[in-house]
């Protein structure tokens, strides 16, 4: 039994492809981004705190021992100049501020209390929205106690800008390796997609098909293999289709050359068999198997002229509507004299068929559900959409159990049971396939359930005579 290979769906793997290149991208664009705007922040961060810390040891320097708010004023002045913070004094109990809405409230409780002469300690805060740094320390000569507030509003904004065209960066370079990765994906691919339409073709029959513009790389490689393929494939079918000719040949000769002396078998034996009954009774039983070995063997030249004929293309099929009923009625009385088989058919159902050949189809079957099968034998009918089913069922045996066997049932000379030397050549339901292939239908087999066999030939379905004048004059053929 044949493996079905699932056929991607085309640009599937180069969307796949084109994904991975971005995700990559992605994944170190973003890794490199966010690591690099952690460590600018921190680094940032940590300068600004040196730097107020600095500033703040500074202005301690120039802070005299005894501090007044006179002093306090120009040592302000002194201060912005120089750091440019702002500064809240404590001296002896008394609250000195460079701002009005700067108070001893607004200083971190980590920061009160704790600092020690000649000693910086820094914390951060916010005041009404306002992020500072403050800074606190004391002269050793002095009791005064001063907090440099240094704005952290600018540094804060620095850094934001810095994340938000980091964060652009990134995403600009993932649209950016995500029109490279889509035009990388498909120059890659574009020997593979060449690959996969010359598969195709050669699938649809081009046999000359070929890969062109080879490169040196794996692709070429797979390229040259694909012509070689080519190559050896189309050597072996049409090393195929010589040998299939001559088989056409050699038995559209052989059935011709049998054509004259089996004529005159046929005429002394109609001779023999108007004298049967005067032979002695010990040579009656020969005789009687000559004459049906003879009939036999006219039926087996006959069947392979008409494959000759039909593998030569020159059996023709006139189409016309045929009311069903009256078509198989006249298939099973030709198969059925003593009225045995039923046929179930509906009223007023037309088949675009070819007369003939819908009889020969249709008496095949019969002839092989009475030679193989078991009665009781049905013939019924099922109208669908737009075609019409016709089953031809028996209680035989069956027809095996895989789908092998309903396929191989159609071949020439198949036997299931290769036993059976005297029911026919094996060529009934090959001549019915070639048949209802003119008549542009469909043959298939199958087992019937409850036991036996369904042969179903299917026709398209017509009206009385809507399309007799289309279609009576066109053919098909094999």
């Amino acid at each position: 039994m044949a493996t079905t290979v699932p056929i991607p769906v085309p640009g599937g793997f180069r969307r796949r492809l084109t994904v991975a290149f971005v995700l990559v991208a992605a994944s170190a664009g973003g890794l490199l981004a966010l690591t690099s705007y952690v460590l600018v922040r921190e680094y940032r961060h940590q300068t600004f705190e040196n730097h107020a810390e600095e500033g703040a040891k500074l202005s301690l320097l120039s802070t005299p021992g005894e501090l007044s708010l006179t002093d306090f004023e120009a040592l302000l002045a002194e201060f912005r100049r120089r750091g440019g913070f702002e500064t809240v004094a404590l001296v002896d109990g008394a609250v000195f501020s460079s701002l009005p809405e700067l108070g001893m409230d607004d200083i971190p409780d980590d920061l009160l209390g704790r600092v020690e002469p000649s000693q910086l300690l820094g914390a951060d805060t916010v005041v009404d929205g306002h992020p500072y740094r403050v800074v606190a320390g004391q002269r050793r000569d002095s009791s005064a106690r001063l907090y440099f507030f240094s704005s952290k509003q600018e540094l804060i904004a620095s850094v934001t800008e810095m994340r938000n065209v980091l964060a652009v960066s990134w995403l600009v370079a993932v649209a950016a390796a995500a029109l490279v990765g889509r035009h990388v994906a498909r120059r890659t691919l574009r020997p593979v997609r060449a690959a996969a339409e010359a598969s195709q073709s050669l699938a649809e029959g081009l046999l000359d098909t070929r890969l062109t513009r080879l490169s040196d790389d794996e692709f070429g490689v797979l390229g040259h293999a694909f012509n070689e393929m080519a190559d050896a494939l189309q050597a072996k079918m049409e090393q195929l289709e010589r040998r299939a000719e001559r088989e056409r040949r050699f038995t559209a000769d052989v059935a011709h050359e049998l054509r004259t002396p089996l004529a005159a078998m046929m005429s002394a034996l109609s001779l023999v068999e108007d004298g049967l009954g005067e032979l002695p009774s010990d040579m009656r039983r020969p005789v009687e198997l000559l004459v049906s070995d003879v009939r036999r063997l006219q039926g087996l030249v006959l069947e392979l002229l008409e494959l000759a004929r039909l593998d030569a293309g020159r059996e023709d099929a006139h189409l016309e509507p045929l009311r069903l009923q009256d078509a198989l009625k006249a298939a099973v009385a030709t198969c059925d004299p003593d009225d045995t088989i039923e046929a179930e058919v509906p009223d007023d159902v037309y088949v675009m068929a070819d007369r003939v050949r819908f009889r020969r189809v249709v008496t095949n079957l019969l002839d092989n559900a009475c030679r193989h099968g078991a009665p009781p034998i049905n013939v019924e009918a099922q109208e669908q959409a737009d075609t019409v089913e016709i089953h031809v069922l028996d209680r035989g045996p069956g027809i095996g159990d895989g789908d092998g066997d309903n396929e191989r049932l159609f071949h020439r000379f198949y036997k299931a049971d290769t036993a059976r030397t005297r029911d026919g050549a094996g060529l009934g339901l090959a001549i019915a396939l070639e048949n209802a292939k003119l008549q542009r239908g469909e043959l298939r087999a199958s087992n019937r359930e409850g036991g036996g066999a369904c042969f179903t030939f299917v026709l398209r379905a017509t009206s009385s005579g809507a399309e007799r004048d289309h279609e009576h004059h066109q053919t098909s053929s094999i």
